[in-house]
């Protein structure tokens, strides 16, 4: 069993420069799944209400606020209604360097190997935020252009984040925290990738309690304490995400779909995804088809 169905199978950039950026501005709720990447993500809440979750901590936001996901690390949002975030998404092997220096072994290397982190969240009060906002924002600017210079400049004002967390003494030494708890964190991994790997076919609570080496009982209690939802409500919500994307993505008849999603009782089915949806399948495939419904940038 791997983690492979918890982790984001999108590509962020293209080989020959692997940073993205994405936007989200919506008027209606908006949620981003948990999931994890190789990559590390700056994200930029702008403005409105957000709740975030990453490696096990929640967190009730109000923008302007940054938060740093690093490589590996789970992660959720949920932006309410009429929120604006944008997020620069890169591999931090675009800053390792070829010939190996100080940097490397000091910054670079240790960011790689977790034994260093970014500080998780930054907001207005904290003494760095003007210097890391503008920051930020350029690299956005830069990231707008496709030319060598301006990726280099991308490049440059990424490698100045890290001079200046580094200088401002911000970086987190994980080996003098017990904060971040790597066993927890890659236990949810596997069992979150099982769910999505498996959401078409039954899944019990013993299937995912034998996945981790313990009793049923303590598992459920356990990942409802790390996820805050019962291993049924996560189940169900995953199977209803699928069931939207084929609703949105294909023709295909909604029967079929809920058969495909792991629902053999259609009544029951159209109950789950409308508690989820606020609409009915049928409903949200039309919502859809007008455009009114505007799909996720990530």
């Amino acid at each position: 069993m791997n983690k492979v169905g918890l982790k984001e199978d999108m590509v962020h950039g293209t080989v020959k420069f692997p940073l993205a950026v994405y936007w989200q501005k919506t008027d209606e709720r908006f949620t981003v799944k948990l999931h994890w990447h190789e990559e590390t993500e700056i994200i930029f809440l702008v403005s409105g209400r957000f709740s975030v979750d990453i490696n096990m901590k929640k967190y009730k936001l109000q923008g302007p606020a940054i938060l740093f996901i690093g490589s590996g690390d789970i992660h959720s949002i949920v932006g309410e209604p009429g929120c604006r975030e944008n997020a620069v998404v890169f591999d931090m092997k675009m800053l390792s360097f070829e010939y190996l220096d100080g940097v490397q072994l000091q910054i670079i290397r240790p960011l790689l190997e977790k034994s260093m982190q970014f500080p998780q969240i930054v907001t207005k009060k904290d003494g760095i935020w003007d210097e890391l906002k503008r920051l930020y924002e350029a690299v956005l600017l830069e990231s707008e252009k496709e030319n060598p210079a301006s990726r280099m400049k991308v490049k440059a004002y990424l490698y100045e984040i890290l001079a200046y967390l580094h200088e401002s003494g911000s970086f987190i030494n994980m080996e003098n925290t017990g904060d971040y708890n790597s066993e927890k964190i890659n236990n949810i991994k596997k069992v979150l990738g099982f769910i999505h790997e498996n959401f078409n076919r039954r899944i019990t609570g013993k299937d995912m309690a034998e996945l981790l080496g313990i009793n049923e009982q303590y598992f459920c209690r356990y990942f409802k304490k790390v996820t805050g939802k019962t291993p049924t409500m996560y189940v169900n919500e995953v199977r209803i995400e699928k069931a939207a994307g084929y609703l949105q993505q294909t023709d295909r008849k909604i029967i079929d779909i809920a058969m495909e999603c792991g629902y053999d009782n259609i009544g029951y089915f159209i109950k789950r995804f409308k508690e989820q949806k606020g609409l009915s399948p049928s409903e949200y495939r039309a919502k859809c088809q007008n455009n009114v419904i505007k799909g996720q940038n990530r």
